[in-house]
């Protein structure tokens, strides 16, 4: 039985070892140390940078071209509330879930439940309900109200 012992005591002291290397490295990690910006998923994010999470509830049908330009939306997420009309026009609309994942639009209109992508944008055919977005505010400098 001493060599059952001794096996899992020099297991046991092994985790103990690695759990205060990484409670040591978790320590050392500060986020709040890039210049500013705080770490948002994989990318750090300026704090100050307005951003919109939804969920599509549907599509709105294609128009006589077979273009789908407008989906249909709820919030979700902390703090996140219906916008205003329009609030979010040249806003970045980026598609997080479902089968346009990763792909970039951006708003041409938006009421407190719909999003309307701009004409030179691509169709939203393939997007269905539950698919998830996130709207950006990339840099207010560049947003066009005549759009």
């Amino acid at each position: 039985m001493s060599w059952v012992t001794s096996i899992w005591g020099g297991a046991r002291a092994a985790s103990v070892a690695a759990a205060a290397v990484l409670a040591t490295l978790h320590a050392g990690a500060d986020p709040a140390r890039l210049d500013g910006l705080q770490p948002a998923g994989h990318d750090a994010v300026d704090p100050a940078l307005q951003r919109f999470t939804a969920k599509v509830t549907g599509v709105k049908p294609a128009d006589k071209a077979g273009r789908i330009a407008t989906l249909r939306f709820e919030p979700i997420g902390p703090g996140m509330a219906p916008p205003m009309p329009n609030d979010m026009r040249g806003w970045r609309l980026t598609f997080i879930r479902g089968a346009m994942f990763a792909k970039t639009l951006w708003l041409e209109s938006n009421t407190a439940d719909e999003l309307t992508v701009r004409d030179s944008d691509p169709s939203l055919e393939g997007v269905i309900e539950g698919d998830i977005v996130i709207i950006e505010l990339i840099d207010p400098k560049l947003v066009d109200p005549n759009v």
